[in-house]
């Protein structure tokens, strides 16, 4: 039996007269290889409609929990469409298309966390800075941990680079194929259920005001669209710190190791002197990457020409990739390295819009 899971993390606060909680929540979806295109397909169906029905400019079809909470809450912030929209996607995505939700959430009954290097970290620190940096894989890890002899192909949304640890050794070891995936919840349909019905279930809960205990999110996640066959809640507390507490005190879990290929590379123009990337990523010319990256199935990353650590040069040379320029400096950069040999291709943002219908 081919399984197939798509991993990703976020956290929830309660506030109370004695103060804030925090837990780290996250869920992982599972689904038969065999029925992965009969669920893309209602997937794909369902937000074609949804751009359709909102008049959504847009090429892609892949959306995260942002993309949706912000075509659907307006300046008036009522949720009201939101929450019909997700029960819909719930009822004719990921019910009928036989997806299996893993709802995790993180909380333990100790006031210290022993840390590899001998120190200790509260637990509100641990969980916010600590497992925040790393626990888009947990929800995979709890998952495959019950499996047995089972070896799923999964995909983890992005995480930033943090200590190793025993749940992550046993992804590597019992995973078919292992992948991280920047803007995961943008471009893999998977990575995007999970972040979805994550969100959506977060929402609920805090509207709602249902307890963070496995018993009440099985009685009421029906309520909001789940179907009680294709529903699990597991509760990752203090037995477990040992799999998911740092073992290493480095940084030696570096998820670029991970990214799928092909490396989609952003040629900067070098107009402003800061937020350029952060400009690139809000324009409408992004959605054609992003678009891109989802149809090739690869990565993407902005380019960086520097020698040594965090340059991509011997990347380039070794693994090649698609070099997408925006402007005349990024043109000039692409066809530069095509003339020295790299094993590269060079898109335009033009050439890009023109494929996908702009």
């Amino acid at each position: 039996m081919g399984l197939l899971i798509g991993s990703d993390e976020g956290d929830i606060k309660f506030v109370g007269r004695r103060g804030t909680f925090i837990a780290r929540i996250g869920v992982a979806v599972t689904i038969r290889r065999s029925s992965y295109d009969s669920f893309l397909n209602l997937y794909r169906e369902f937000f074609e409609d949804f751009k359709e029905d909102l008049n959504l400019k847009t090429p892609r079809w892949i959306f995260s929990s942002s993309d949706v909470r912000g075509f659907l809450i307006g300046r008036d912030n009522d949720p009201t469409e939101y929450f019909l929209r997700m029960k819909e996607f719930v009822e004719k995505v990921v019910v009928p298309g036989g997806v299996i939700t893993n709802f995790i959430f993180a909380s333990f009954g100790v006031k210290k966390i022993s840390m590899p290097d001998g120190s200790q970290v509260g637990v509100m620190n641990f969980i916010k800075k600590k497992l925040g940096s790393y626990f888009s894989y947990i929800p995979a890890w709890v998952v495959l941990s019950r499996l047995g002899r089972s070896h799923p192909v999964v995909y983890i949304d992005n995480f930033n680079p943090s200590p190793r640890t025993l749940a992550w050794e046993k992804l590597c070891r019992d995973s078919r194929k292992l992948v991280v995936i920047p803007n995961g919840d943008k471009v893999n349909p998977l990575i995007s259920t999970a972040d979805l019905v994550l969100r959506y279930i977060k929402e609920s809960m805090l509207l709602s005001k249902w307890r963070l205990d496995v018993p009440s999110l099985l009685k009421n996640l029906p309520s909001i669209g789940f179907a009680p066959d294709l529903l699990k809640v597991y509760h990752v507390g203090s037995r477990s710190l040992s799999k998911i507490v740092p073992v290493s005190t480095e940084n030696d879990v570096l998820p670029q190791s991970w990214y799928p290929l092909p490396m989609i590379y952003v040629i900067r123009e070098g107009l402003l002197p800061k937020n350029e990337q952060r400009l690139i990523e809000k324009s409408p010319a992004f959605e054609y990457i992003l678009r891109h990256a989802s149809e090739v199935g690869g990565s993407i990353k902005f380019l960086s020409l520097q020698s040594g650590a965090g340059g991509d040069v011997d990347e380039l040379r070794r693994n090649g990739g698609i070099l997408v320029s925006l402007g005349p400096y990024g043109h000039g950069i692409g066809e530069y390295l095509i003339a020295l040999g790299f094993p590269v291709t060079h898109l335009t943002i033009s050439e890009l819009i023109s494929k996908y219908g702009g």
